[in-house]
């Protein structure tokens, strides 16, 4: 299908083709439909603050637990200093507040060096790209993202209890929470699964479709794609490992 071929639809239709036919809805969104980009981003931006909303009683559960295990490596004197500030931080609207930041900054992160690495490999490949359609294409690229929480939130609903190990995290995890957010495999393995590959996936027939790369340069771009956003999530547990090696 050529641009010109092309119409405007409504979000939804979008939304579903990215589903059912992404190469389709990239070209769409890129070209005559680049301000679609709002609904992924809301998507992306709502669904995480409805499953924290939804499980905030177990998910404060969870906080409190780990920190009782931090709080049992301390003397009474330094435990009972710090429990002022921990029940500040474990009231629900102090959770949601955080949440919401963190959502955000992570997500406008994201957002900022997918643009990059993406724009600049598919220039230096010696293709011309505008960069509002390829920001709309992006951001519903993120839709298996977007898509993560609301099932998590079913699992968690159903079950009436958190996911312990996210991911392929259950491989590599030891039992002991502390000693597994420091590892950075770990936390590599915690962002494995099926909507992670879904997303490259789409990176991939983005690359293609939007790019207009051929096969060998759509996968090597979306391979670095991956390396750089996996150690961007790695980066708040490698610095300390390397401050303890200077």
């Amino acid at each position: 299908m050529t641009t010109n071929e092309l119409k405007p639809v409504n979000f939804l239709v979008n939304f579903f083709d990215v589903i059912a036919s992404p190469g389709q809805a990239f070209q769409r969104v890129s070209t005559v439909q680049v301000n679609s980009w709002w609904f992924p981003v809301l998507l992306s931006l709502a669904t995480p603050l409805l499953h924290m909303w939804l499980t905030l009683d177990m998910q404060i559960a969870r906080v409190r637990e780990m920190l009782k295990l931090a709080l049992s490596a301390m003397t009474p004197e330094q435990a009972l200093a710090a429990q002022p500030a921990i029940e500040r931080m474990l009231q629900p609207e102090t959770m949601i507040r955080n949440t919401a930041i963190q959502v955000t900054g992570g997500l406008l992160i994201s957002w900022a060096i997918a643009l990059l690495i993406l724009y600049f490999g598919i220039s230096l490949s010696g293709s011309a790209i505008k960069i509002n359609g390829l920001w709309s294409a992006i951001a519903w690229a993120w839709i298996p993202f977007a898509l993560r929480p609301l099932a998590q939130l079913v699992w968690n609903l159903y079950t009436g209890t958190l996911i312990t190990y996210p991911g392929l995290s259950y491989f590599v995890a030891t039992g002991a929470p502390g000693a597994d957010q420091r590892n950075p495999m770990y936390i590599a393995a915690t962002y494995m699964d099926i909507f992670a590959l879904w997303h490259l996936a789409l990176i991939y027939i983005l690359l293609r479709k939007v790019g207009q790369l051929g096969g060998g340069s759509s996968f090597f771009i979306t391979l670095l794609y991956a390396a750089i956003q996996l150690g961007v999530h790695l980066i708040p547990t490698l610095i300390p490992m390397f401050m303890g090696q200077a």
